[in-house]
């Protein structure tokens, strides 16, 4: 004999569809407004001074290179650094794992990418360079620019066949 489901339990499986769907309908506003959220956080204004933050070294790139933070953790995320390069310092082959975007603020660079004719930078250039493209870098003069990464900055040194090397054996060439 088939099983007889009384009027209560029909009511009740009725009462659970509304139930499910309001908890789907806020779980969905909660999640909307937290990405508001942090979408407002990323468009505060923020404003930088020369000079605020230290420059230093970052290791396993050439001594006569220095950089300072402006803004996000650069080991971690997207973020803002200022840079700044001696005379005649050059960066050798390498490539980073997020794009790396060049604005240069004052002095000569010559740069080229693997495949590509070597571009020259100056005051006011700009040079966007999309994650592991093999490049190169060099300051004629003094330089300072501002390399915006969309993700984790890191360098990863290559040889001249396109084989990662350490930081030691690359910038012992240089």
């Amino acid at each position: 004999m088939p099983e007889r489901h009384s009027p209560h339990a029909a009511s009740q499986d009725m009462k659970e569809i509304p139930v499910r769907f309001y908890s789907l309908c806020m779980l969905m506003l909660v999640l909307f407004v937290a990405s508001l959220a942090m979408s407002s956080q990323a468009q505060e204004t923020k404003t930088m001074h020369t000079g605020a933050t230290p420059m230093v070294h970052m290791p396993g790139t050439p001594d006569c290179f220095v950089m300072a933070t402006e803004q996000g953790d650069p080991s971690k995320e997207a973020s803002i650094l200022k840079m700044k390069g001696s005379a005649g310092c050059a960066v050798p082959w390498h490539w980073h794992p997020a794009t790396e975007n060049i604005m240069m603020v004052s002095g000569t660079a010559e740069t080229q990418v693997k495949g590509e004719k070597p571009t020259r930078l100056g005051p006011g250039s700009f040079l966007s360079v999309p994650p592991k493209h093999v490049m190169n870098f060099a300051c004629g003069h003094e330089c300072t620019l501002f390399v915006y990464t969309d993700g984790p900055f890191a360098v990863h040194y290559v040889d001249e066949a396109g084989n990662e090397i350490s930081p030691t054996a690359a910038l012992q060439k240089n």
